[in-house]
C-alpha cells in the first residue's frame, strides 16, 4: 500500500492536479459560484498540499492567496 500511494504522489497528473496554479483556478470558480471572497491554504499535507476555503473560514498564517469577488462590489455599487 505504501507504493500505491508514492506513485500516485509522483504522477504527473496529481503534480498538476496539485499545483498553486490549479489551486488558484479553483479559488476563483468557487468565489464566483460562491458570490464569496476565497483563500488558498496551505495544508502541509504532500498529497494535497493547497486546499480552498472561503476566505472567512480561515487562519491568516495559512493563507498562500486569496481571490476577491467582485461581482459583490459590483452589485452593491449598481444598487446605489
Amino acid at each position: 500500500m505504501t507504493t500505491r500511494t508514492k506513485s500516485a504522489a509522483g504522477s504527473p497528473l496529481r503534480a498538476r492536479l496539485c499545483s498553486i496554479e490549479n489551486a488558484n483556478r479553483l479559488a476563483v470558480q468557487v468565489a464566483d459560484e460562491a458570490d464569496s471572497d476565497t483563500v488558498v491554504v496551505r495544508t502541509g499535507n504532500p498529497v494535497q498540499p493547497f486546499r480552498v476555503v472561503l476566505a472567512n473560514c480561515a487562519e491568516d498564517s495559512d493563507i498562500v492567496s486569496r481571490t476577491l469577488n467582485c461581482r459583490a462590489d459590483e452589485d452593491a455599487a449598481g444598487n446605489r
